[in-house]
């Protein structure tokens, strides 16, 4: 493991505390981002804030010279807690790390004079929890031109400890589907006068249950939630609220079981004489990376941590906002999970980490930069 810079782990050491301490929505990371910009404006980038019409942040440095354009992607909101009955933001997903880290490597960067060809793109994002953040980015037309691109997220203790991170961890294409099945009222004495919404909702449960797809491919798709609303039992319910959590390591099997659940919803209530509302449907893609920027991470992630460090290629059934950009912006990228020691577990409302390894994430992108656009 290479010698650490004192004064850059004491600098991401203080911005964590600072960022741990104002929590903030997505979409509202109001005091988040302007301290961001602020930041990022003097150490001397090009700064577009309020990027999405809301609290995203870009810094640029442009050499004005051929090259990669490379993104590196930070995001900056935390999660709503009740706790004691009273509602509470906490970061307890790490996104105050992530932010820190960058904006450490975005200070050393210019002060080490780093960038000599090409553009460099810090990406400082929102609302990474409800999965529009990158969506919000990616329209503001800001982020057009990037070839390469790398996300950074700390990790778990049951993925690695503090030392090790993963140069490639592969999220899983995540969606929530929220529909609503129209019956007919009728009294509880009558039910052949009605459509009884919870038989057409159980029918459904169970054609889904039985969808099935390449047992290779982790995947999974399970109805969540049913209601009908009210306490009114004697009565045949007219309508019932379904929720249901589709996840896919890959993106055609969950295209498929998309298109699956539509035709189930469609013949299921048609045989019952009911109707169905889609009320919601939104996730994430699955990772798509490319091979070349996984061994530049890797090699990165070695020459930081030493050998052995990279605990090679990570699989998360988790959903993340990142792939869109990858997707959508056409990219080559990759997703680098650093080890933090974190516990319980991401978003466990006690969630702590070791700040001590926010050093490590801090070098990593340096020797990115240095590397890529050196």
């Amino acid at each position: 493991m290479k010698q650490m810079d004192e004064q850059l782990k004491k600098y991401v050491e203080e911005m964590y505390d600072t960022f741990h301490k104002i929590p903030e929505k997505g979409m509202e990371e109001y005091k988040t981002s302007a301290l961001v910009a602020e930041k990022l404006r003097e150490f001397g980038y090009e700064v577009t804030d309020h990027v999405g019409g809301k609290t995203g942040v870009i810094g640029v440095w442009d050499t004005g010279k051929e090259g990669p354009v490379l993104g590196l992607r930070a995001d900056m909101d935390a999660l709503e807690y009740v706790i004691d009955g009273k509602k509470e933001m906490r970061h307890t997903c790490g996104h105050d790390a992530h932010t820190s880290m960058l904006l450490t490597a975005a200070k050393a960067i210019k002060e080490q004079d780093l960038v000599k060809k090409g553009k460099l793109v810090l990406i400082f994002q929102p609302a990474e929890e409800k999965f529009n953040g990158a969506l919000s980015m990616i329209d503001s037309g800001l982020l057009n031109g990037i070839t390469n691109l790398i996300g950074m997220h700390v990790r778990p203790v049951d993925d690695t400890c503090s030392g090790k991170a993963t140069p490639d961890m592969w999220h899983s294409a995540t969606m929530m589907m929220q529909c609503r099945i129209k019956g007919v009222n009728a009294h509880g004495a009558r039910p052949h006068l009605g459509v009884n919404a919870v038989d057409v909702a159980a029918a459904v449960v169970n054609a889904i249950n039985a969808i099935k797809e390449k047992p290779d491919v982790p995947h999974s798709i399970k109805v969540t939630n049913i209601s009908v609303g009210g306490d009114t039992y004697n009565a045949i319910p007219d309508n019932a609220f379904m929720a249901i959590d589709i996840r896919s390591q890959n993106n055609e099997v969950m295209e498929s079981m998309v298109k699956k659940t539509d035709r189930i919803f469609e013949n299921i209530t048609k045989a019952y004489g009911a109707e169905y509302e889609l009320i919601s449907r939104g996730g994430v893609p699955a990772a798509e990376y490319d091979a070349d920027m996984i061994k530049f991470a890797e090699q990165s992630i070695i020459n930081v941590l030493g050998e052995g460090a990279s605990i090679g290629t990570l699989y998360n059934p988790g959903g993340e906002d990142f792939h869109y950009m990858t997707q959508r912006l056409k990219c080559k990228s990759t997703y680098i999970g650093l080890g933090a020691d974190a516990a319980p577990g991401l978003h466990h409302k006690d969630m702590h980490l070791n700040k001590g390894a926010l050093i490590y994430g801090v070098e990593i992108w340096l020797d990115v930069v240095k590397r890529m656009l050196g």
